[in-house]
């Protein structure tokens, strides 16, 4: 309409990030920002290339907002532990209502509950279990429908992407097709109170890779689409395909969770599977090669707080460092993953069994200390276990079946 096209005086506030509105709430420019600073020490501390230090595995701002009732927007930028500034997310969101939306352009892509339901900083745990960490989908570029239905007891999201394998550019000429479905069945229930916040559900991701494609190494505690030198140094590896290996082929994942937040309690579980193609040079043929894995992670408030879902906290009592201060938010964690990879990795000549292993499990037993909603510490001991021998130090030749990683994060997220 022609009012539409006025310009509209506009109210600043501050709580969800800065944020600038008119009166009347349909125009909004929302900016956040994230910064993660990471302290690791590595065990043994002879590792190499993972070396202890301190790391910066995200710094992003985030613009988003709406123009009009109809259209949502998003854009992110993102510097890594690489050091590199990229675009995170570009999205336009054409919001027809709360059951029928259709987002277009770079976003999050509907696989697993680990990576759709919510952002990295919100996380139990500093990073992600070992399946998720490894082959998780990250952002791609592609069309998403998406809503809420029957009250918010059901969620759902599909999408076709280009599918690539990292970075932005679109190298692929085939597209992915991903689906998720999160149901809350107990939501509006009061007979069953500490269910209220049950989440049951599913996802698939299905695909082809033309173009081949050079697979990353498997890691423990860093997300990263590269392996430059600060990727390399800043986690250890447990499997690193051989320089000629390539991605090439039919791929697919599925994944199905169950999470249920009551009073202090979180308890976030999924269980993974999938297959994909790899040859040991160009020139040969590919191997199918299928894979599986799981992560459980339980965690409690220690100072009286009570969630809904991993979102925001706001501590009763935060830390100010006056007289008046409170502890904060108090929150003990412990997660187990498993990711399995079958032996074809090692008789298909992909990798080699005398310096890496197929089968990885991980304990991640920590803490989380919110000084206030935009500040947090976490301490974590990531224990991670092997089922043969990984290479630690090949100028040693010193190899182990397991390495331990002491890990204190600050996060400012506002």
């Amino acid at each position: 309409s022609g009012d539409d096209e006025e310009e509209l005086a506009l109210h600043a506030k501050f709580g969800e990030g800065f944020t600038l509105e008119s009166e009347d709430a349909r125009f909004q420019l929302r900016t956040r920002v994230l910064n993660q600073v990471d302290g690791k020490l590595f065990l043994p501390t002879v590792q190499e290339p993972a070396r202890s230090g301190l790391y910066i595995p995200r710094f992003r701002i985030y613009f988003e907002g709406q123009l009009t009732d109809l259209v949502e927007y998003e854009l992110s930028l993102q510097r890594s532990v690489e050091g590199a500034f990229d675009v995170l997310d570009a999205n336009t969101n054409f919001h027809m209502s709360d059951a029928f939306q259709v987002r277009i352009g770079r976003g999050l892509v509907p696989y697993s509950y680990a990576w759709y339901d919510h952002l990295e900083q919100y996380y139990i745990t500093p990073e992600r279990g070992l399946f998720a960490l490894n082959f998780g989908l990250a952002r791609q570029t592609g069309a998403l429908v998406h809503g809420r239905l029957h009250d918010d007891r059901l969620q759902y999201a599909f999408a076709a992407t280009f599918g690539q394998l990292s970075g932005l550019a679109d190298t692929n000429s085939s597209r992915d097709g991903l689906g998720y479905v999160n149901l809350r069945p107990f939501l509006h229930s009061e007979e069953i109170p500490f269910l209220q916040f049950l989440n049951l559900g599913g996802s698939f991701a299905i695909g082809e890779q033309v173009y081949g494609g050079k697979p990353l190494p498997l890691r423990t505690s860093l997300q990263s689409s590269e392996n430059d030198e600060a990727a390399e140094a800043a986690s250890s590896i447990f499997l690193e395909f051989k320089d000629t290996a390539t991605v090439s082929g039919a791929r697919w994942q599925a994944a199905l969770h169950a999470a249920c937040y009551t009073g202090p309690f979180s308890f976030e579980a999924e269980w993974y599977t999938g297959q994909f193609h790899v040859a040991p040079d160009p020139s040969s043929d590919t191997t199918a090669v299928p894979l599986s894995g799981y992560d459980v992670t339980v965690a409690s408030f220690l100072t009286g707080e009570t969630i809904e879902d991993r979102s925001t906290l706001v501590p009763l009592r935060p830390f100010t460092g006056g007289s008046d201060t409170g502890p904060g938010a108090i929150e003990v964690f412990g997660r187990y993953s498993k990711l399995n990879i079958s032996d074809r990795i090692f008789t298909a000549d992909l990798a080699d069994p005398e310096d890496w292993t197929n089968r990885a499990g991980m304990t991640d037993i920590g803490c989380n200390w919110y000084l206030n909603r935009f500040v947090r510490f976490t301490l974590d001991w990531q224990h991670a276990m092997y089922s043969n021998p990984v290479l630690l130090n090949e100028s040693q030749d010193l190899r182990s079946r397991t390495n331990d990683l002491l890990w204190l994060r600050c996060q400012m997220y506002f």
